[in-house]
């Protein structure tokens, strides 16, 4: 509560510089008495999506025998279309700019729509397999609608879905063939997963850049890096010879720190400051084994680095709220 919020709100509306239809809110607003729930509705809306299509999951197990695959596919198919058709009618015309909210279930039913598309898609694959062994390709077709979806109707959640199946894709077109995890594939799954991260973030510059979505940028930004750090670290893991690629995974990471600060992203120098972390963590350990020094110095050296980290990272946050 504002005392003199309140006192100005009721002045204004004395003089008659404020409408008497407005006045009243603005002073429930100042006094307190009114307050937004929409964040914890949102929340609500998003458990609730997670919840329908689990839903649908146990549906499909319980009746499977009792109602046959036609009639659930069926079933699926006209339920993800009518949110789909709901949604088309209350979107905005398409803008390549970003659009104003319509709705506050808007994004929760588009994107529960979309969700049971890949649902069905992947239970008549299941059922029905018309795909047979290219059925990887079920998710770059997801990926691909996801990503139509997220243009037209300026989804966000949608556009982060489509590069992460897009990558899925990637990934399980190594694997599905092989099945067997061994040096090759060890190799092709760690340049797949940089060739997405990078590609993901040249897409989102490219938005940026050609003013098309520009607002998307971030999402192929973030998701982008996450996937080249993660190739990174993996690699770490199933190579103990790769000191080369902990050094550039060192350096990268204070790099996208270096040129996130910059651009005053505190989420995106945290995660290069998490990689460059995870590059010292693995040269050090590796200089740690090699000179026998034993699990206290290892111990002592994550200590030492996380505590690098949280300071630099401290230092990184308020110096970008001064020049805020």
């Amino acid at each position: 509560m504002n005392p003199d919020v309140v006192r100005a709100v009721e002045a204004l509306s004395r003089d008659g510089s404020l409408p008497q239809a407005v006045a009243p809110r603005l002073r429930r607003v100042a006094a307190g008495a009114l307050v937004s729930v929409r964040d914890e509705l949102r929340a609500l809306l998003y458990l609730g999506v997670l919840v329908t299509v689990a839903g649908v999951g146990l549906l499909v197990k319980d009746n499977l025998s009792r109602l046959g695959p036609v009639t659930i596919a069926v079933a699926i198919g006209a339920v993800s279309a009518g949110c789909l058709v709901w949604t088309n009618r209350q979107a905005a015309p398409f803008t390549w700019g970003e659009t104003k909210e319509t709705h506050l279930a808007f994004d929760y039913v588009l994107l529960l729509g979309a969700l049971l598309v890949a649902t069905d898609l992947a239970f008549i694959e299941t059922k029905f397999t018309p795909l047979g062994a290219s059925w990887p390709w079920h998710l770059f077709f997801v990926g691909v609608f996801y990503a139509a979806l997220a243009f037209r109707f300026d989804s966000k959640t949608l556009f982060s879905l489509s590069l992460t199946s897009l990558a899925a894709w990637r990934g399980v077109r190594v694997w599905f063939p092989v099945r067997n995890w061994d040096e090759a594939i060890d190799d092709r799954l760690f340049y797949e997963a940089l060739a997405c991260g990078i590609v993901s973030v040249a897409i989102g510059k490219l938005l940026e850049r050609a003013r098309r979505k520009p607002h998307f940028e971030p999402v192929g930004t973030y998701f982008g890096w996450l996937l080249v750090f993660g190739a990174f670290v993996g690699r770490s893991f199933a190579d103990a010879s790769s000191w080369p690629q902990s050094l550039v995974l060192l350096a990268t990471g204070a790099l996208v720190s270096w040129f996130a600060f910059e651009e005053r992203r505190i989420g995106l120098v945290a995660m290069g400051l998490a990689g460059a972390a995870w590059g010292t963590g693995d040269l050090a350990e590796r200089a740690i084994h090699s000179l026998d020094l034993g699990e206290k110095s290892s111990i002592a050296s994550i200590v030492v680095i996380a505590a690098g980290v949280v300071a630099i990272l401290h230092r990184a946050n308020r110096a970008l709220e001064a020049r805020r």
